[in-house]
């Protein structure tokens, strides 16, 4: 795409989880305005997976415009994004905007065709948060029929697909299956107990050819030590202070995923990994990845609304059997004939990591 396209610039200010919700919209801004230069203001790594999968032709931190909503320095910032701005044609911002700030910046920049909607707007209909964000499009179609016929071409979804670093492509084969595991989450009440992780671990483990990996960021370090402190005979490796595109370069190669209402669960999702995922009291049908390769599992929960559940401490929805979710595990394994559909990794000894979190 030549840099004198016009630009279509995506404003996005959530996190992880939210901005791959968001991917279903953004394909069908691609499909319907291909000509132009698709540039994402968002999360900073998930804008460098983007760009790396060809979602997007560019991208920048959405920390970047902190200025544009608080009203700091302007010259520097300003004087640096102002030939971009000055090619944006369209934009589309996923945020809340009640004081109007964003909507008298985008008319200041001189933005002719903008959208400017929350997709937690009560007002929109759809329940799962990734057909909130197409719904948020609706405007730039010019039927009711035009618009569904873009939920409809957007039923089946190609799977995100990552390049093959040069690492991998010097790694050696290896015959055992793949199972990472994401034992933490952004919010701690969207965690199950650290024993039933080690259930799953031990049983998992237990069987021959299998390279089970744990795997988090540095604010998952507690979940990965507490999970590691109960295990008796085993001990997977943990890999720890990753960038998210080399999680995700990771992820790829795994058969078999395993993890909360999280960032890196949508990701897994996104990638197609056959994924068991154990939600809490946040709901599956708003937030879960789709997907027949994904399987929720869940106990009931009676938690509703955002104050109950952060309150929520007595984990009864995570009452889930570790035989359950064993055999959800086969099931996937089984099902999805993953040992010849994706490709063997042998390199896990070149990412950074540790067999012992102390």
């Amino acid at each position: 795409m030549p840099r004198s396209a016009p630009i279509l610039a995506i404003f996005h200010p959530g996190a992880l989880g939210d901005g791959l919700l968001a991917l279903t919209a953004l394909r069908a801004l691609q499909t319907k305005f291909h000509g132009h230069r698709m540039i994402w203001f968002g999360h900073k790594e998930l804008g460098g997976v983007f760009v790396d999968a060809h979602e997007v032709h560019q991208s920048y931190s959405f920390d970047s415009l902190n200025f544009l909503a608080y009203g700091g320095d302007k010259g520097c910032q300003q004087r640096l994004l102002s030939s971009l701005f000055g090619r944006c044609e369209r934009a589309v911002g996923w945020l809340g905007d009640s004081n109007g700030i964003w909507r008298n910046w985008f008319g200041t920049v001189g933005i002719k065709h903008l959208i400017l909607c929350s997709p937690h707007d009560p007002s929109l209909r759809h329940s799962h948060m990734a057909d909130r964000y197409v719904e948020t499009l609706q405007p730039w179609f010019p039927t009711q029929q035009a618009f569904n016929q873009l939920e409809k071409n957007l039923h089946d979804e190609r799977l995100l697909v990552l390049p093959q670093s040069q690492t991998v492509g010097k790694s050696c084969s290896s015959k055992d299956l793949l199972i990472v595991l994401h034992p933490g989450s952004g919010s701690t009440h969207k965690c199950a107990p650290p024993p039933l992780w080690a259930n799953i671990v031990n049983g998992l483990m237990a069987r021959p050819h299998r390279r089970v990996c744990l795997v988090g960021g540095s604010a998952d370090t507690d979940s990965l030590r507490r999970v590691q402190s109960l295990l008796t005979h085993f001990q997977p490796t943990i890999l720890v202070g990753l960038d998210l595109l080399s999680v995700g370069r990771y992820l790829q190669h795994a058969q078999l995923f395993i993890g909360h209402d999280s960032g890196l669960s949508h990701l897994a999702g996104r990638l197609g990994v056959p994924s068991v995922l154990l939600f809490g009291p946040t709901d599956p049908a708003k937030w879960a990845p789709r997907g027949k390769h994904v399987a929720v599992m869940r106990n009931s929960c009676h938690c509703v609304g955002k104050e109950s559940i952060d309150q929520c401490i007595d984990k009864h929805c995570f009452s889930i059997p570790t035989n359950e979710v064993m055999t959800k595990a086969e099931e996937l394994l089984c099902g999805m004939n993953v040992s010849m559909s994706r490709a063997p990794l042998g390199f896990v000894d070149e990412f950074p990591h540790v067999s012992c979190l102390g």
